[in-house]
């Protein structure tokens, strides 16, 4: 990559945080913005040629910003061999640079025994280089600190590659972790740790995860309600909680149950998991399936529901919410 040119894609899911970059280390340092959304209005007043010419200069003065730059062109990277290629321009410049030491291990560890480890050290550097005085200040407000978000999206990560080996309670360790840094959630950490916490039986950690986040609008949080009240005993609870959570979202239902399910789907991003929609549904089950397949009465309460309701009229076979 050329450092006396940046191209920026409007599209780029990190194009906002690379302008919170621009904004904080080199444009104007001395405006504030009372949240992400005020600084989205802000940005759409700006002429994109603009902020590209500022971008590419704020990067060019700054190695570390630039190694950055070539990290998220990593992201953006139609291949891996692309990806790495830039990954490893990016650690030239800084070796530390912790979101190009998590893409290269990502695409270069040839085992899980090799990715933790690699994992390990780019999330080492990430906190010695915030340091402990970033700790101390911004823990509950990391998300704001735009630098702190390649090692925001480290621990997400090396969190779900624990999980994924049965490394159960290392995995829940740093989920919370994230939630202390950013009890906002964000990044969606809150539904990943609720499904964590339900296939491990954790009942009452999920229900004070569940009070605290008081989301009444998601289909994760709605039907982890459902699951929750009968693990606790309580049928009627569950049989109100089952009624909001068919509002929310009705698509979710069939796949807790087995019906309907496409085993060769591609995984959901929560980016994609929109309010109501199949999407949403698919990413439900990627969070709560295990959870709910580890209690099969609760998977055959839920079942002889949907049949008194007149939802499934099979089954047996495949059907779908009428």
């Amino acid at each position: 990559m050329d450092p006396s040119t940046v191209n920026l894609d409007p599209q780029s899911p990190f194009m906002i945080e690379r302008m919170l970059r621009l904004w904080r280390l080199g444009m104007d340092e001395a405006e504030t913005f009372a949240s992400e959304d005020e600084f989205r209005v802000v940005l759409q007043e700006v002429e994109h040629a603009e902020l590209a010419k500022n971008y590419s200069a704020l990067v060019r003065k700054r190695p570390g910003e630039m190694a950055q730059e070539l990290a998220f062109q990593a992201y953006d990277a139609l291949s891996g061999e692309e990806a790495l290629a830039f990954a490893e321009q990016a650690l030239e410049g800084d070796p530390r640079c912790v979101d190009a030491l998590v893409i290269r291990a990502f695409l270069t560890a040839e085992d899980m025994g090799e990715l933790i480890p690699l994992l390990q050290h780019a999330a080492t550097c990430g906190e010695e280089d915030l340091g402990e005085d970033f700790f101390a200040e911004f823990m509950g407000d990391f998300w704001p600190m735009v630098e702190a978000r390649p090692y925001m999206r480290c621990i997400k990560q090396l969190a779900e590659v624990l999980w994924n080996v049965g490394r159960r309670l290392d995995a829940v360790a740093h989920y919370e972790n994230l939630m202390d840094l950013d009890p906002e959630d964000h990044m969606g950490n809150g539904a990943l740790l609720l499904g964590n916490y339900l296939a491990m039986g954790e009942v009452q950690r999920t229900w004070d995860l569940l009070e605290e986040i008081d989301d009444e609008e998601g289909a994760v949080y709605n039907w982890a309600w459902v699951l929750v009240f009968l693990l606790v005993g309580d049928e009627e609870g569950a049989r109100e909680a089952v009624d909001h959570a068919l509002d929310v979202n009705a698509y979710v239902a069939p796949l807790l149950i087995g019906m309907g399910e496409d085993e060769d789907a591609e995984l959901v991003t929560p980016a994609e998991a929109l309010t109501g929609t199949k999407e949403e549904a698919r990413y439900c089950l990627q969070v709560l399936g295990e959870a709910w397949s580890v209690h099969p009465t609760a998977h055959w309460w839920l079942l002889d529901v949907l049949r008194a309701m007149g939802l499934v009229t099979d089954a047996d076979a495949p059907g779908e919410i009428e």
